[in-house]
């Protein structure tokens, strides 16, 4: 999937100063945040500055005067609003009396097909994976045909200088459902390596632990755009380095969590970063194993420690069924982590769950609409909507070649296999594109078909068992999708006794 558009890069580092005190044994300090960003030409990031005395105390009436050296380039407006307008270079700088912070930006060209260096072209199918993390600044991976279908762990593996992209195509995983938490906790459809400033742009990523990892400290700057990332058992977006970072136009259809800053090791303090999330869909999805507690479940859409970024938010929308199971006391967050939104504007959540949404949603944020909460039959239509224009947006030209994923759920993950009377059936099944109908069958024989979800990704039969006579049967669930695929769940041996 491939943007249409014209797009930019930039990338922001600030450097601030200070001078002139504040009162008798006081100097003021003036900090700006964030350290580093990206922004596409017509796009704007938010540079907040913060004026100080020595005791650490906002300073009271303290104002910001900004400028740039190239309006062509990068113009900032008297808030400190900044727009990319062209290639090139261009100095920011705020001053409060003789206090000063400088934010140094830099704009190249994408879509990264377009940029200047060497390029690594990728082609149709794919059996093993791609490990390349010396790749020299500027290297484009033209992905644009190529179809992931491999059984490692980490599917692409990628880095290793500035500036590198990676351009289209599939990464589609295998694990069936059923397949434990731990075990998908480990299998990665991306992982960014050393990379700052990279770039990922209208990639398919189906049935992996996390989609995307941006898996190194110097992974700042980071651009995700056109990105569809489907049933992911763990994060869809993992930047657990608190690198800034910006997620636009794209697809999270179906997270066990939507995006982790939740550091796992020992990293730089990120709560001066910004994340910024664009025009993106985002669908939590219960998931048939988990980290823990009653299955199915699932966790937030964001989870974020105390040093992570900050979050800007543009023009999304959100949709859940469920709230977290596990809660904010495990960092997990249904609304914008607390302090940690910068700025807000326009996005909707469309909650379908049970009861009032489960945490305090910003309706405003600095007397803008912040977010709207829809629900029942007017959210799912709103979202349904949003996903139909997205697909519109994105049409994907590859062929389906990969087979749906389907474990059976009930019996199976849970549920009694001792069958009497009138029973459900519940098997999950899942495909990169979409899954047409299940057939249960008995033994082989096929005892019914089911052709719609109902919650997303399972399919449910009711069945009189007095169809069959009493004894041990094997029971499965064969999902087949538009293109004619099919696979055949792992047996479930069931009892009817009637």
């Amino acid at each position: 999937m491939t943007s249409t558009r014209s797009l930019f890069t930039a990338t922001l580092v600030l450097l601030a100063g200070c001078g002139g005190p504040a009162g008798p044994g006081q100097r003021r300090s003036l900090t700006l945040a964030p350290t580093a960003f990206t922004l596409v030409v017509g796009e704007t990031v938010q540079l907040a500055g913060s004026v100080r005395d020595g005791g650490g105390n906002p300073v009271p009436g303290a104002t910001l005067n900004w400028t740039t050296s190239a309006p062509s380039v990068a113009r900032v407006d008297g808030n400190g609003l900044v727009t990319g307008s062209a290639v090139g270079s261009a100095m920011i700088s705020a001053a409060s009396g003789t206090d000063t912070a400088t934010a140094a930006i830099t704009v190249h060209g994408v879509p990264c097909l377009n940029q200047p260096g060497p390029t690594v072209t990728l082609s149709g199918p794919q059996d093993s994976a791609i490990y390349s993390t010396g790749a020299a600044a500027g290297t484009k991976f033209d992905a644009s045909t190529a179809q992931f279908l491999t059984p490692a762990d980490v599917a692409t593996r990628v880095g290793g200088n500035a500036g590198v992209c990676y351009h289209g195509g599939q990464v589609v995983g295998q694990g069936p459902p059923s397949t434990t938490w731990s075990i998908m906790h480990d299998r990665y459809g991306m992982v960014v390596r050393d990379a700052p400033f990279f770039q990922i742009e209208g990639v398919t990523f189906f049935d992996y632990g996390d989609g995307m990892s941006i898996d190194d400290q110097r992974d700042a700057g980071w651009t995700i755009r056109n990105v569809h990332v489907k049933y992911s058992r763990d994060d869809c977006v993992e930047n657990d380095f608190l690198n800034s970072g910006t997620i636009d136009s794209s697809f999270f259809d179906g997270c066990y969590d939507g995006m982790s800053s939740l550091e796992y090791t020992r990293v730089l303090d990120g709560s001066a970063n910004l994340v910024v999330i664009r025009n993106s869909l985002w669908r939590l999805q219960a998931m048939d194993q988990a980290y823990s507690g009653p299955l199915p479940n699932h966790e937030a859409f964001w989870k974020w420690s105390a040093d992570a970024p900050r979050l800007a938010l543009y023009g999304n929308v959100f949709r859940a069924d469920a709230g977290s199971e596990d809660g904010n006391g495990a960092g997990m967050f249904m609304a914008p982590p607390p302090g940690k939104l910068a700025d807000c504007a326009n996005n909707v959540m469309v909650w379908l769950g049970p009861g009032a949404f489960p945490e305090a949603l910003p309706m405003t944020f600095d007397g803008k609409s912040c977010f709207t909460l829809m629900t029942g039959a007017t959210g799912l239509d709103y979202w349904n909507n949003a996903v139909a224009q997205w697909k519109a947006a994105h049409p994907s030209a590859l062929a389906d070649i990969a087979p749906p994923i389907v474990s059976l759920f009930s019996p199976g993950v849970t549920g009694s296999a001792a069958l009497t009377g009138s029973v459900s059936l519940t098997a999950t099944a899942v495909d990169d594109d979409s899954v047409a109908l299940v057939v249960f069958r008995m033994s082989g024989d096929s005892i019914g078909t089911v052709a719609a979800a109902a919650p997303p990704t399972k399919y449910t039969l009711t069945w009189d068992s007095h169809g069959e006579p009493n004894g041990t049967y094997a029971l499965t669930a064969t999902a087949r999708d538009a293109a004619g695929h099919g696979t055949t769940s792992a047996g479930v041996t069931v009892s009817v006794s009637n």
